[in-house]
């Protein structure tokens, strides 16, 4: 196994684990039966970590159980903040360096209505 591909399997198992923690059935009635209980009409899960953990089982399994449960839910694109105080460079006329990857500054975070 070549590094680059320990790496990755490193990299998903973490990102696995992290959408196990927050995307829990359960967990998630209690926010939304504290939420409802307070007023609001939403929950929007917030990521710590800016990952795309749309497509991991946890995910899924929690969409099965939001249809069960008659809840409405979308994925709602959240973006990274600007760092202040290092100004933005304007990529308009660079040409991308085939060799680094652009960095996405997007990730879907799950917001559920009722």
């Amino acid at each position: 196994m070549k590094r680059s591909e320990g790496n990755y399997l490193m990299a998903t198992r973490q990102r696995t684990a992290y959408a196990n923690q927050i995307f829990k059935p359960a967990k998630v009635a209690s926010f939304i039966d504290e939420l409802a209980f307070n007023g609001f009409r939403y929950y929007r899960i917030v990521q710590e970590w800016p990952f795309d953990l749309s497509d991991t089982d946890a995910a899924k399994a929690l969409e099965v159980w939001l249809d069960q449960e008659q809840f409405h839910y979308t994925w709602r694109p959240t973006y990274l903040a600007q760092d202040p105080l290092r100004p933005t460079v304007n990529t308009e006329y660079l040409a991308q360096d085939p060799l680094r990857p652009t960095v996405n500054t997007e990730y879907p975070e799950l917001q559920i209505t009722w």
